[in-house]
């Protein structure tokens, strides 16, 4: 790893105070100017990939966000913020290890569970989303999203009655009674 001089933390602080002037293309200069003499210092690369992000170029966000984890693989940070970037491309199949990976480090991360089990129901993986809610509603059970996304799981795998139920838990706006089912909406 390269030594951080004076020069470059006070680069740094440039950057990081054109980012806050939304001068975002000044920022990015800024930070890779560091990169030159730096290619490995992980907070500018981390800040260009926010920077694009910011001005929605994802796939230049990608980039770094990947370098970020190439070089700090088990940095929550930066796994979180690849598998966001990947969730906001629809790019579900590169986002599903990311977001296990995560979870591995640290299974209490309620954003990272929801955005498992929906990319679990995106890449049609039913059953494996079954099992997950079922499970992570029992850290999380008054998670009002995560209940939805099981019950319209549940729907999906045809099991209409139990979804129904599931999605009255999350809701209150479904009532079952035996075989009968009444939609409430207030």
């Amino acid at each position: 790893m390269n030594k951080i001089d004076q020069s470059t933390i006070e680069k740094f602080k440039k950057a990081e105070e054109l980012f806050t002037e939304k001068k975002i293309d000044e920022s990015i200069k800024n930070y890779k100017e560091i990169l030159n003499f730096n290619p490995s210092f992980l907070p500018a690369l981390n800040n260009i990939a926010l920077c694009y992000e910011y001005l929605n170029k994802l796939a230049e966000a990608e980039t770094y966000y990947a370098r970020c984890v190439s070089l700090k693989s088990d940095e929550l940070t930066f796994i979180n913020n690849l598998s966001n970037i990947y969730l906001k491309q629809n790019k579900f199949d590169q986002a599903l290890p990311l977001l296990k990976k995560s979870l591995k480090i640290n299974e209490n991360q309620i954003k990272i569970v929801q955005f498992t089990a929906m990319c679990l129901i995106d890449l049609n993986e039913r059953k494996e989303a079954e099992k997950f809610c079922v499970e992570k509603l029992k850290t999380f059970p008054n998670d009002r999203l995560l209940i939805k996304v099981h019950a319209r799981n549940l729907i999906n795998l045809n099991k209409h009655k139990e979804g129904l139920h599931t999605m009255k838990k999350g809701s209150g706006f479904i009532e079952l009674e035996g075989d009968k089912t009444d939609i409430i909406i207030n």
